[in-house]
C-alpha cells in the first residue's frame, strides 16, 4: 500500500442554469463551472488539470483550471441543498469508486462530530450518506464526500452539504 496519497483540494459546482431544490436524492446532467477553493493552510491551489471527483453520483472528469474555475460541459450534479462539492486531484490520479466500509463510516462519523457547525450532536449524523474513493490500488477508501447536515443550533439541522476527508493508514480526517 502507497502511503502517500495525491494530492487534494476542494471545490463547488456551479450549475450555467439555475435548478430549483430537490428534496430528494435528484442527480441530473448540466453543464456548468468548478469554483477552486483556497486551502484553509494557504497552500498553492492547483493549476492546469486536474480530476474532479464526486463520489456521491460516481463523477470523475478531468477539466483544465483557468482563473481559479474549471468550464464543464457537462457533470453529474445533486440537486439537492448543498450537494455541491467536488474533489480536485492530479489529473492522472487513477480514481475507483468503493464502498465505505463499516469502520470507516464509524470513524468519519466520529471525526465529523468533533466539528463545531454539528455541536457534538449525535443525531445530525442520522442519515448521513458516504461516497468513497480508492486512489493507491488498495481497494480501500481513501477520501470520502458525504451528505447529510453540516450546521447544527436550535435542536434540529440548520442546513445540509457536505464534507470531504481524507483517510491516512486508519485515520480519517477533514480536508478544509
Amino acid at each position: 500500500m502507497n502511503l502517500l496519497l495525491a494530492a487534494a483540494w476542494l471545490g463547488v459546482f456551479r450549475p450555467a442554469a439555475k435548478l430549483p431544490p430537490s428534496d430528494t436524492r435528484a442527480v441530473v446532467g448540466r453543464a456548468g463551472e468548478v469554483v477552486v477553493l483556497t486551502p484553509s493552510d494557504h497552500s498553492p491551489a492547483p493549476t492546469g488539470d486536474v480530476a474532479i471527483v464526486q463520489p456521491l453520483v460516481g463523477m470523475n472528469v478531468v477539466g483544465r483550471i483557468v482563473n481559479g474555475k474549471i468550464a464543464l460541459p457537462l457533470f453529474a450534479i445533486d440537486r439537492r441543498e448543498g450537494a455541491d462539492a467536488v474533489l480536485l486531484l492530479p489529473a492522472d490520479t487513477v480514481v475507483r469508486f468503493v464502498t465505505a466500509t463499516a469502520a470507516d463510516e464509524k470513524a468519519i462519523k466520529a471525526v465529523l462530530i468533533k466539528d463545531d457547525v454539528l455541536a457534538g450532536v449525535k443525531r445530525s449524523l442520522a442519515g448521513l450518506e458516504v461516497g468513497a474513493i480508492d486512489v493507491d490500488g488498495d481497494g480501500k477508501a481513501d477520501f470520502a464526500v458525504t451528505y447529510g447536515c453540516n450546521a447544527w443550533g436550535d435542536g434540529q439541522c440548520q442546513s445540509h452539504g457536505a464534507f470531504l476527508l481524507e483517510r491516512t493508514g486508519s485515520v480519517w480526517t477533514e480536508l478544509q
